[in-house]
């Protein structure tokens, strides 16, 4: 069965400032909500690292002008987890928390900014994004094997 974490590894190929651009420009749209709401003013000119494991992706994104944008400063957090945990919490089939206790995503850094982010990927509906990016979302977060029945999933 094909993995969606086979189908990110072209990804890997890219130069990573063209792949922190297009994940700051589909970040934006995903979050604009939040954005817009201010959920997010607290990363205002702080780096986010997203270190990415299978495939491996490291990306350093902070929100400038209400936008997601590339940053190439050193990271006041650093979040980790596996590529495919992070499409089960954008699905909203898993949520941050299980996953922290799992020891499935960590984090080091101010720890602070951190749980801004955690927060905001616990109340982002997958509803939220634009219509033609959320049918692929719950395709690819279908074909993640061995999701779990009920713990942690949220409803």
């Amino acid at each position: 069965m094909l993995r969606p974490s086979t189908l990110l590894k072209p990804l890997c190929l890219a130069p990573p400032p063209v792949v922190n651009a297009m994940t700051g420009f589909l970040s934006t749209l995903a979050l604009r909500e939040p954005l817009a709401d201010g959920d997010l003013d607290e990363l205002e000119g702080q780096t986010v690292r997203v270190e990415i494991h299978e495939p491996r992706l490291d990306l350093s994104l902070t929100v400038e002008r209400g936008r997601i944008m590339p940053s190439r400063s050193a990271p006041a957090v650093t979040i980790r987890a596996q590529a495919e945990d992070l499409l089960l919490v954008a699905a909203q089939r898993l949520d941050p928390d299980t996953l922290f206790f799992q020891r499935r995503l960590s984090m080091s850094g101010d720890t602070a900014l951190g749980l801004v982010v955690k927060n905001v990927l616990d109340t982002v509906a997958a509803a939220g994004l634009p219509a033609a990016l959320a049918p692929w979302l719950y395709r690819l977060a279908d074909l993640v094997p061995d999701q779990p029945a009920d713990p942690g999933r949220m409803s």
